[in-house]
């Protein structure tokens, strides 16, 4: 099954998912991700996944445009927020919508926004665990 997750600029939390699903299951799934807008995948977030063996090397933070050609199963919303801000998706999927709040990631205090992230982390963990469960 080919699975997206989507949220607000692609640099945490759709990256988190996607990288946390491949780790765990990709022998069931192909999966992307994309924002509505792109920045690049914030350092933390890529530490983060590494000390929890997870490559992020294959993931970058990319739009709607870049993978609008490719045709998902599954299509996951990171947060409610998001629903009526999906592009128009002119074929069948099933849309599931998550809801993590968005993390806003700074300079400034490093140690907060990683424990913040290693929370984030456990949590998306646990849903991809129950969506393998249910989608394998």
């Amino acid at each position: 099954k080919k699975v997206c997750f989507v949220s607000d600029n692609n640099t945490c939390r759709s990256i988190i998912a996607e990288v946390s699903l491949r780790h765990l299951a990709r022998q069931y799934f192909e999966v992307q991700s994309f924002g509505l807008k792109a920045d690049r995948v914030h350092y933390l977030v890529a530490s983060v996944l590494q000390s929890r063996d997870m490559n992020p090397n294959y993931s970058f933070s990319k739009v709607f445009e870049v993978v609008e050609n490719q045709k998902f199963d599954i299509i996951v919303l990171m947060h409610p927020s998001l629903k009526d801000k999906l592009p128009k998706i002119d074929y069948d999927h099933e849309l599931l919508v998550w809801d993590f709040e968005a993390i806003a990631l700074s300079e400034d205090d490093e140690d907060r926004h990683r424990k913040a992230l290693e929370s984030l982390c456990d949590a998306i963990m646990k849903q991809i665990k129950t969506f393998v469960e249910k989608y394998k």
